[in-house]
């Protein structure tokens, strides 16, 4: 029994010795990180949103020309571009959602890193209140 006692002392005195080696570096660390994810999820936005403006101009294409092929007025080489405009507005809608969710997720991958650094600032604010006691 003694001797849990004795190794549960010795780890938390080596804990406390790891926690109080906070340094300059450990710092700056998550502030760099956030601010590299704050600028990914930032570029990642606007790049959904081109994507998005491109799927509606692929939209608003297909139906005038889909509205040309009804009323007869198109000749060969636009029926082409019809089919080749409906496949590539297939494959934008994938990618616009594919970019939208990817854009989810980062953004609450760094609102969850904002939290952890903010928890982790408070839980050594309450270890230097602590000490000062």
């Amino acid at each position: 029994m003694a001797n849990e006692t004795d190794i549960k002392e010795e780890l938390l005195k080596q804990m406390e010795k790891n926690s109080n080696r906070t340094s300059d570096a450990n710092i700056k660390s998550p502030q760099q990180i956030i601010v590299r994810d704050a600028r990914r999820v930032k570029r990642l936005k606007w790049i959904a949103i081109f994507s998005w403006l491109l799927v509606a101009i692929c939209f608003i294409a297909t139906a005038f020309l889909e509205w040309a092929r009804d009323s007869g007025v198109l000749i060969d080489i636009e029926r082409a571009w019809l089919s080749s405009l409906v496949i590539i507005l297939r494959a934008m809608f994938v990618i616009a959602i594919i970019l939208t969710i990817s854009l989810y997720i980062r953004s609450r991958t760094l609102t969850i890193r904002q939290i952890h650094i903010r928890l982790a600032n408070i839980e050594e604010l309450l270890k230097k209140m602590s000490q000062d006691k």
